[in-house]
């Protein structure tokens, strides 16, 4: 509970609110489907939410479908920094009779995780790699980071998430790919440093602020007589 409220007092900070309106140059984050609270997230409202960072490799995982990793090959490594999904959820409010989170781009590509994954606290949306803003082929603005699982569920250019109650299959899952993708064998570093934006940093900043003022003062006061 103590975290859910912080996380709304970052977003408070930042102006958030549910509505639709928001700048139109800006990228969007959707959070709707089987939620208490869906969400129209802008990039700079995630961008003071607490962070975490998490070195892993995307793997592709190359072909034939009935055969998965007989010829996969390395795309990247990163350091990947970013929001973890259980955040967002927790923010939005997921009902009971969830079975898949649902993450998709601007386009029909999508894929999907079961609810217990996408909680897992390794899992993130990232906006940084090895500290630098996600470029295009990265997946600017917000990239699926899912740790010791096949690429094709690091979905690029996440525009949605869908909280739904059934078992979706996503684009390469309806071509024959496993729907569960882990990668056998796997093994990834957790580093997990709470990265503090800007707005995060004058909150605390005007805290400590209150804190030391409180003190000074009940110090300079005089005692009173009892």
């Amino acid at each position: 509970m103590n975290r859910l409220i912080l996380l709304y007092l970052a977003l408070l900070a930042a102006g958030f609110n549910v509505s639709p309106a928001y700048a139109q140059d800006e990228p969007l984050l959707r959070i709707y489907g089987l939620v208490d609270r869906p969400l129209n997230v802008t990039y700079s409202e995630f961008m003071v939410l607490p962070m975490v960072s998490v070195e892993a490799s995307c793997i592709c995982v190359g072909a034939p479908p009935g055969n998965p990793g007989v010829d996969s090959f390395l795309v990247y490594t990163y350091n990947w920094t970013g929001v973890r999904v259980s955040s967002l959820l927790e923010l939005a409010g997921v009902q009971e009779g969830t079975v898949d989170v649902v993450f998709g781009d601007s386009t029909q590509y999508s894929s999907s995780l079961p609810l217990q994954v996408a909680q897992s606290p390794d899992v993130i949306l990232a906006v940084y790699a090895d500290g630098e803003t996600l470029n295009r082929d990265q997946g600017y603005p917000f990239r699926l980071v899912v740790p010791c699982w096949w690429g094709y569920k690091w979905v690029k250019y996440v525009e949605r998430v869908q909280v739904v109650g059934y078992d979706h299959l996503g684009f390469w899952e309806s071509h024959g790919y496993p729907d569960d993708a882990r990668i056998p064998d796997c093994s990834y570093t957790v580093s997990e440093p709470v990265v503090f934006s800007p707005v995060s940093q004058a909150l605390m900043f005007l805290g400590l602020l209150c804190v030391v003022s409180s003190v000074f003062l009940s110090l300079r006061m005089p005692l009173l007589p009892s």
